[in-house]
């Protein structure tokens, strides 16, 4: 944690021409580096209340929770978290902030991935200057954090009603004495000094909290940072456990208050809490984050489609596959289907722009909302049959069965699949291929079987190629096709590796669903799930394995509902390593 703080501080320090910084430094590391929040005041223990009472045990077959790091707010948490705190949409950081670093399992809310450069603490205490303007130039905005009428621009209890209550709110704790202490002096010199009126020593006292370290990070507190021995999360540290998964946002109103009285420890209240909040619109940034990253959709943003291949791509389409692959995977997770059919269920979600590339009839072509229609085309079933994954797993200019044979392989099954030997050759060799309309039409498989030819290749190339070819009949953005631009017929059947053979995309999603395969992806589900929820990367080799224990206790819970993701993704909050932590390494 040492070493976080201090890169953090550098941060601070290169902002040295700025206005204030000396709130920042004061305001956002008060008290001891190492602590992240402060010398304790009395307003210390509310902090901590309750955290023993009722809560859960860790079990007799899994006694090593572990532990995340100091968590900087990503862009998203950070977005989110700014609109449900001052009421303004927030669209900042997602459109100007520098892109998030990603953990080793792909996610932007690993903990110890999210580190804090010069530039970025530049565009954050930027942020809190000019986010804190527009809420103090707009009365309604401004009522929100002054909820009291001072009776001078001096009041010093509407000035401490203020600060606790927008503290509590931005630190996702109550404040310490000294903090209060800091932010009242702050207040005072701003009037003394700064010919402030009362709402213009708030909105100092605003921006400082809004660029401080308790505000930016999500600070968990081990009373003793050098021991192992596990210990409960404290109830507000739970609470916004659960928000920023659930939300990727600060815990509302209701959160803070079981916190605040410790109730939130109990299996009960954190049982109605995942429910309400589930029925909560914020919920969906569950799904565009969790699913939007593990399953690809994010990617489309940034995927290139070239114009000569497919002249029908457009913004709107690609906009609509990213809400029908998010509307698909809420139809697991807050539907009736189990997991297993994540790969058959024969459901698509079209507006105008998706269903003519479909070819499904009876939408019409304006139709911007999504509609969700089951079975019309037996050709495209499940998540494979998807827009989004078939456009995010090609290339530019073509369909790529090795990439498409990879991703399942990696992405859904949690298959290690080894990059391609040094010297080989790429498929495409010409630098102009991406629009070349003979590479952009010419059958893919035959150029494979040639490719497969070479004893370097063809180890991977038997495991990958099968299921890509598979999909033959998607062409680089989705749209079904039975021939090659060159005339010649597509062939989707193919061998895996056992043996066991296909002749279309429903047999081959069918063949992924059942036996081993099937088992491999539901438990790869369970750790890409956990690792999620956890913000931190498992530990699952030996000797280290210690995350293996709560896995298979998911697996098995989830095996016996029926795989419901809805209670898996509960189970994995309820579960001990959810709840408890440790100092130590």
């Amino acid at each position: 944690m040492t070493s976080r703080w201090a890169r953090l501080l550098g941060g601070a320090r290169a902002c040295l021409p700025h206005a204030a910084l000396g709130c920042i430094l004061t305001f956002g590391c008060t008290g001891r580096i190492g602590d992240g929040v402060g010398a304790a005041g009395s307003g210390a223990s509310s902090g901590n209340g309750g955290q023993m009472g009722g809560g859960a045990t860790l079990g007799p077959t899994a006694t090593d929770p572990g532990s995340v790091e100091m968590h900087r707010l990503n862009r998203l948490e950070y977005d989110n978290t700014m609109t449900d705190l001052l009421g303004l949409p927030v669209n900042l950081a997602e459109k100007t902030f520098i892109p998030d670093e990603q953990g080793t399992n792909g996610f932007d809310n690993e903990a110890d991935a999210l580190t804090m450069s010069d530039a970025e603490f530049e565009q954050y205490f930027n942020a809190s200057d000019s986010l804190a303007e527009q809420v103090f130039a707009d009365a309604t905005l401004t009522s929100r954090i002054v909820t009291c009428t001072p009776a001078s621009a001096n009041d010093a209890a509407c000035l401490k009603t203020v600060i606790t209550a927008f503290g509590l709110r931005a630190y996702r704790r109550p404040l310490f004495d000294d903090e209060v202490a800091r932010f009242q002096t702050l207040a005072s010199d701003a009037v003394t000094n700064g010919g402030q009126d009362f709402n213009g020593s708030v909105k100092q006292v605003v921006k400082a909290i809004l660029a401080s370290i308790p505000f930016l990070y999500r600070v968990e507190i081990d009373t003793d940072p050098t021991s192992t021995t596990p210990h409960q999360v404290a109830p507000y540290e739970l609470a916004s456990r659960l928000s920023y998964l659930l939300w990727s946002s600060m815990p509302d109103a209701a959160l803070l208050a079981d916190a605040q009285s410790g109730a939130i420890v109990n299996d009960d209240t954190l049982t109605k809490q995942f429910a309400r909040m589930m029925q909560d619109p914020r919920a969906a940034s569950f799904v565009s984050s969790f699913a939007g990253q593990w399953l690809g959709v994010r990617k489309l943003a940034s995927h290139q489609v070239e114009p000569t291949a497919f002249p029908g791509w457009s913004e709107p389409l690609r906009l609509a596959m990213e809400q029908e692959a998010n509307l698909y995977f809420n139809e697991f997770l807050n539907g009736d289907l189990p997991f297993t059919q994540f790969l058959t269920a024969p459901i698509n979600f079209v507006n105008g722009p998706l269903a003519a590339l479909y070819g499904m009839p009876g939408i019409p072509a304006t139709q911007t909302a999504m509609t969700k229609v089951t079975g019309v085309d037996p050709h495209r079933i499940g998540f494979m049959g998807l827009g989004a994954f078939l456009t995010q797993s090609s290339y530019s200019y073509r369909t790529v069965p090795t990439l498409r044979g990879a991703w399942v392989l990696e992405n859904l099954l949690g298959e290690t699949v080894p990059p391609p030997p040094m010297g080989v050759p790429p498929l495409d060799p010409a630098a102009a291929a991406a629009t070349d309309t003979m590479t952009q039409e010419e059958n893919v498989r035959a150029r494979l079987l040639a490719h497969r030819a070479d004893p370097t290749c063809a180890s991977c190339h038997v495991r990958l190629d099968p299921i890509g070819l598979g999909l033959e009949n998607f062409n680089g953005i989705g749209a079904y096709r039975s021939a090659y631009g060159n005339g010649q017929p597509i062939d989707a059947s193919g061998q895996l590796p056992d043996g066991t053979t296909f002749g279309s995309l429903g047999e081959l999603a069918a063949i992924m669903s059942k036996g081993d395969r099937g088992k491999e992806m539901t438990g790869f589900a369970v750790r890409q799930l956990m690792t999620y929820a956890l913000s931190r990367p498992l530990k699952l080799t030996p000797p280290a394995d210690t995350d293996t224990a709560y896995l298979t206790q998911l697996a098995t819970q989830w095996a016996a509902q029926n795989y419901s993701l809805k209670a898996l993704l509960l189970d994995a909050i309820l579960n001990p390593t959810f709840r408890f932590r440790h100092g130590g390494i």
